[in-house]
């Protein structure tokens, strides 16, 4: 089988006279193993490992801040077991990554707990 993925992506920003967006259309991707993985995870301020351990090799992660405040950092474990900080999630946020099948994604909260929705499905 194939494309059993459909990923849509769109943004638009309008910002005075500032017009612009970026609509590359429907992505089709494809799932090797049935599965998917996910749930609100409440992230504590000390830094932790996104639990993935539901899926045998997870692939796409989706992932939406759902706190109104606080903002979450994260990155993939280092060697020395540390957090290589690569980006934020800052309050209602949405991103949306392909991890590698070597990568253990790291992160924490910047001030108090956050609350985020977390949707991985199966490379």
């Amino acid at each position: 089988m194939a494309n059993e993925i459909t990923l849509n992506v769109r943004a638009q920003v309008v910002n005075g006279d500032f017009n612009d967006g970026f609509n590359p259309g429907t992505a089709q991707i494809n799932q090797a193993a049935v599965g998917a993985d996910g749930g609100i995870v409440n992230v504590g301020t000390s830094e932790e490992d996104l639990d993935l351990s539901k899926l045998t090799t997870p692939g796409l992660v989706m992932l939406k801040n759902l706190d109104d405040t606080n903002f979450v950092q994260y990155g993939p474990k280092n060697a020395t077991l540390a957090r290589e900080d690569f980006a934020k999630l800052l309050p209602g946020d949405v991103a949306v990554l392909r991890l590698d099948s070597s990568v253990t994604l790291r992160w924490s909260a910047d001030t108090a707990a956050v609350n985020v929705h977390v949707k991985a499905f199966e490379a």
